[in-house]
């Protein structure tokens, strides 16, 4: 038995000391002799009575139930670990109506009920029930004998019984509250403090009283009225209680649930606040808070890198003294305007400057966006600065915009900024007229040959020195540009612009006119020059810079190597020969053109040897237009394709019907001018081809006549084309052999079949002996080579007598018969009976 008394110590009074389990015991004890004699006295009041259905035994049953009924549904008080219960009022009543025994056991009950909704331990399981049922044994005793002594003093039982019930109360509270205080006093060695016991427990002094107070007025209507008041009340308590506690327990969960929102924002707030302080203080892009007086508050470690200072040395700083002194006047304007205007912000891009006050490597650019900053703690509006390093962006934008703006090969300007320059000038110059401009164009002579024959490298290094020879010759005023391939411009602005624009433009000129050796060849980089002036007239852009090429172009056709003004005479020259140049497209289009043919002969002996097919023009309102004129304009034009494909056309359709009219044309040939133009292109290959097939002519009897000097420009994308044509039988000749250049180192290679010798050599053959050797070169070059030798222009007897003593074979010219219609070639052959036998 000791070793359970043990083993129950060691479990459930584990903290108690010896006195206090000593004190624990007794007071368990006693409220267990308490509870034992309640029970004894109903079971011998029941047994008085007769037994348990006539004793008043059934009613202690009921209010028991009550009891503990109540016990099971207390109301906590709000923010606070105490429960109340109508359980008091029915212990009271009990009292009042059963006497101090079944009160005993209804305030046993009513411990033993709540006591497990405060702790799980079973020492205070047991003694707070055996607390309760000895407070009440001593208080329901105190209440019999002070009612009996009342009514000895005169009062009515019911007086007497209510006045005895409150004025037990406190002692009930007394003894309920202060046992338990004192055993946890003993059990933790220190004396009891009732100042401390009064504040915790006052309030439960009153409840007693008022559960007394209510207990004896129910009771004493329950003797008037009968039992009928008693279930009423007991009714109306469980109904209050269950209402307060449904009304408490809704008011208390609203209450946790806007705590726990509050709490939640509070948290949330912590959090965003802890997020807003970890992103500023470690942001990549410099941060800043700046009060209302432009001081800095606070500034981040990305921010003092990016100024080169430290923390402490930029706080209580106003901050546009870190700026550049050309950015800081707009930046303080600026944000004025949002100090201002809270619903305003503003981005902008600025230069700063390091702790020492210059510029670190030139500019430091930041990105620099200012907003709103509301802080609690300053009294005005803060704002709040971003900064971004964007020093890189900007040498990246400045790279890229010289790029835009200046040619890649000479770093000059380019036409876009020449042209954005031009704009600015002519505008101002609308404006303000004693502010006139001047424009040089100048394009570079013969650069084309250097390109063809030095490559282009050297043609890159000309253009270079061209370049660096135009800077050098002007004032750093002066804006010079290229405008594309060899074609160069300078804007001139200023007062002097126009007396200054002939005097620079001959500077130029001679500037270039001292040759460089590249490659070991001495180059001369002539140019041609032309130049207009504001004073010609209110002109966009685009029309200053036509007028100045206009002039380039005038200096070129005058001899080159010089310099013209523009003049309004331009205008209607190009007019003329746009109003020409479209003429010519229609003539093409409608067959205005026609076609000449003139006899080739062979000399010796001296028969009919084949034609060649001339274009002609006769202009409705002009007139004859000469072929050198047309046929240059249609080159410029881009019409010779349409040109040529046109002749041969219509010469390949004549032979064709020459020869089915009259057989002994069948062995004559037709030869045709085409440009080197037309060699570029595949279309004319296949376009040849297609007329031999559709009028039934051999393909040898089509030559094809190209001069050396457009076949020598175009010498690498004509030789495809002249490959496939002479596979297929057509044949070639160079005319005007002998006035080009570098034909002789092509000769051998070119699949062409004849020379024609060029007129300028034949018609002064009597007065230049020269000539008479040149024609002598190319006839025996001709025949070392194999190729058939025609020359042109024989206009006298002279002329054919030393041709044939030269042994030229062939020839053609006036002398022999000039061009002729189609319609006079048949009769004007039978008539000077020149055909073979």
């Amino acid at each position: 038995m000791f070793r359970s008394i043990d083993r129950f110590r060691k479990a459930h009074l584990y903290d108690y000391h010896a006195g206090a389990v000593r004190a624990w015991v007794a007071l368990v004890a006693w409220g267990a002799a308490c509870v034992l004699w309640a029970i004894g006295s109903l079971v011998g009041q029941a047994a008085d009575a007769g037994g348990f259905a006539g004793s008043s035994l059934g009613q202690v049953l009921v209010g028991l139930a009550l009891v503990a009924l109540a016990a099971m549904f207390p109301v906590l008080i709000p923010r606070t670990s105490y429960f109340i219960a109508v359980t008091d009022i029915f212990i009271f009543s009990l009292l009042a109506a059963a006497g101090p025994a079944a009160a005993v056991l209804a305030a046993a009950l009513d411990g033993a009920i709540g006591t497990p909704r405060a702790t799980r331990r079973l020492a205070p399981r047991l003694s707070n029930p055996a607390t309760a049922a000895i407070a009440m044994f001593v208080s329901g005793h105190a209440q019999v004998g002070l009612q009996t002594a009342l009514q000895g003093q005169g009062l009515s039982p019911m007086a007497a019984t209510l006045t005895s019930l409150c004025a037990i109360a406190p002692l009930y509270f007394a003894l309920s509250t202060l046992i338990p205080t004192g055993l946890l006093s003993l059990k933790q060695r220190r004396r009891l403090d009732f100042a401390q016991w009064w504040r915790a427990y006052a309030w439960v002094l009153a409840i007693y009283l008022l559960s007394a107070a209510v207990a004896g007025v129910v009771h004493v209507n329950a003797q008037q009225l009968g039992v009928t008041v008693l279930i009423v009340g007991a009714v109306v308590c469980l109904s209050v209680v269950s209402l307060l506690r449904y009304t408490l327990n809704r008011a208390e969960w609203e209450r946790r649930a806007q705590e726990a929102r509050i709490a939640g924002a509070e948290r949330e707030a912590r959090l965003n606040q802890q997020r807003f302080i970890a992103a500023f203080t470690h942001a990549a892009a410099g941060m800043a808070i700046v009060g209302p007086a432009g001081r800095l508050m606070q500034v981040n470690r990305a921010l003092c890198e990016l100024l080169g200072a430290s923390e402490d040395e930029l706080l209580g700083k106003a901050f546009a003294t870190h700026l550049h002194a050309g950015d800081a006047e707009l930046f303080e304007r600026q944000t004025a305007d949002v100090l201002r205007h809270r619903e305003r912000s503003f981005s902008i891009e600025l230069r700063l400057l390091t702790r020492s006050g210059h510029d670190r490597n030139g500019d430091i650019w930041a990105s620099l966006h200012c907003s709103h900053f509301d802080d609690p703690g300053e009294t005005g509006t803060c704002l709040i600065y971003q900064l971004h390093d964007i020093s890189s962006r900007r040498l990246a934008e400045s790279r890229l915009q010289h790029i835009a703006f200046h040619d890649g090969l000479t770093d000059l300007a380019n036409r876009h900024f020449f042209e954005q320059r031009l704009a600015v000038a002519v505008e101002r110059c609308r404006r303000e007229a004693e502010r006139p401009f001047a424009v040089i164009f100048l394009d570079l002579d013969r650069f084309k040959l250097v390109n063809d024959s030095l490559g282009h490298v050297a043609g890159n290094h000309l253009l270079r020195e061209v370049a660096r020879r135009l800077v050098d010759a002007l004032p750093p005023d002066d804006l010079v540009a290229r405008l594309g391939g060899d074609e160069f411009a300078v804007l001139l602005e200023g007062p002097g612009a126009p007396a200054q624009g002939r005097e620079r433009a001959h500077r130029l000129l001679a500037a270039l006119g001292q040759p460089l050796v590249m490659h070991g060849t001495e180059v001369l980089p002539a140019a041609s020059f032309g130049i207009t002036f504001s004073g010609d007239g209110p002109r966009s852009v685009d029309e200053v810079l036509r007028d100045a090429e206009l002039a380039m172009y005038a200096a070129k056709d005058s001899g080159r190597g010089r310099v013209l003004a523009f003049d309004s005479t331009m205008h209607d020259r190009i007019a003329d020969k746009l109003a020409l140049e479209a003429d010519l497209r229609r003539a093409i289009g409608a067959g205005q053109l026609t076609v000449m043919f003139q006899p080739i002969y062979d000399l010796e002996p001296y028969r009919l040897y084949g034609f060649e097919a001339l274009a002609r023009w006769v202009h409705p309102e002009r007139g004859a237009i000469s072929p050198s004129v047309f046929v240059t304009l249609a080159e410029e034009s881009g019409h010779i394709e349409a040109l040529s494909a046109w002749v041969v056309e219509h010469a390949v359709q004549q032979l064709a019907a020459w020869q089915r009219s009259e057989p002994r044309f069948r062995g004559l040939c037709m030869h045709v001018n085409i440009s080197g133009r037309d060699l570029q292109h595949s279309r004319f290959v296949t376009h040849v081809q297609q007329v031999l097939g559709r009028h039934g002519v051999a393909a040898a009897q089509l030559a094809l006549e190209i001069t050396e000097t457009t076949l020598m420009g175009q010498l690498d994308m004509a030789l495809a084309a002249m490959h496939r044509l002479r596979e297929a039988g057509v044949r070639f000749s160079i005319d005007d052999f002998g006035t080009g250049y570098s034909s002789l180192a092509y000769l051998g290679t070119l699949p062409i079949d004849s020379l024609k010798i060029d007129r300028s050599f034949v018609m002064h053959m009597e007065t230049k002996p020269q000539n008479v050797e040149i024609v002598r070169a190319v006839m025996n070059l001709g025949s070392s080579l194999g190729k058939r030798v025609v020359a042109e222009g024989i206009e006298t007897a002279a002329q054919l007598a030393q041709l044939r003593a030269l042994g030229v074979p062939s020839g053609q010219g006036f002398l022999l018969s000039p061009p002729l219609r189609a319609d006079q070639v048949p009769a004007a052959l039978v008539q000077a009976a020149v055909f073979w036998s």
